[in-house]
């Protein structure tokens, strides 16, 4: 059975949280309208600049599109200096609140920064690009979205088990081995002579709702991130702050 009192504890704990950081929402949108230019300029390239500007394309899309599950605050800012994430809920320990109306408030935070900066960075990204223009409509471009919103997903459901349950210099690690990971993805994906960016483009261009990059995303995602939650629910209940 849900349990409505937690996910009003949550909406409580996110509301709390956003109103700290209204300030931080400004720059939160200009980085979603820059992302949004500047990927529609590198899908845009033609000639010698395509070489470049393809994996390139890859590699931001990659790394930059998990960062649409955030609202930046000043606790995502400071996690490495002050271990803003413990700090937090070492707070959020001495008051009377579950640990899963905690989870609550951070899933509600993802999905509330996932529709924000979506509403902001994908149609920009559209309209700039006028080579996705021509090559997909309003329908297929949505399809091209839930695709990445899968993939976005799964990251997120890393990140939030990583922010909850470690230190802020493993969570540093945590971030520059995705990094890593992502120019790997980038560099293979390169020399196989194909870019993941048009890859998504062909396949929600051609098979729309019915594309099987577009559910085997959002099934992987859900799933990935479903398992992650309940994992970290499991071992933040015991776990020790002050190791």
């Amino acid at each position: 059975m849900i349990s409505l009192d937690t996910w009003r504890d949550g909406w409580v704990i996110f509301k709390k949280e956003l109103r700290g950081d209204r300030m931080y929402l400004i720059g939160n949108v200009i980085f979603m309208l820059y992302l949004a230019f500047s990927l529609s300029v590198m899908m845009g390239s033609h000639s010698e600049a395509e070489v470049l500007m393809k994996p390139l394309s890859d590699f931001l899309m990659l790394l930059l599109v998990p960062l649409t599950g955030f609202f930046f605050s000043r606790r995502s800012f400071n996690y490495i200096k002050e271990d803003s994430y413990t700090r937090m809920l070492k707070y959020y320990r001495t008051l009377p609140i579950p640990i899963t109306a905690i989870m609550k408030g951070r899933i509600i935070q993802l999905f509330m920064a996932l529709i924000f900066n979506g509403v902001l960075f994908y149609p920009l990204f559209f309209w700039f690009s006028s080579n996705l223009r021509a090559e997909m409509n309003i329908g297929q471009f949505i399809v091209f979205i839930l695709t990445w919103t899968g993939y976005a997903l799964l990251i997120n459901g890393v990140f939030i088990y990583f922010e909850l349950l470690k230190k802020g210099r493993t969570y540093l690690w945590l971030t520059i081995s995705i990094i890593v990971l992502v120019v790997v993805i980038t560099v293979i994906s390169h020399f196989l002579g194909t870019s993941l960016v048009m890859l998504l483009v062909d396949y929600s261009s051609h098979f729309s709702f019915l594309s099987p990059l577009m559910w085997g995303a959002l099934v992987v995602g859900g799933l990935g991130f479903f398992l992650l939650i309940k994992i970290t629910k499991r071992k933040l209940i015991v776990r020790d702050l002050r190791s």
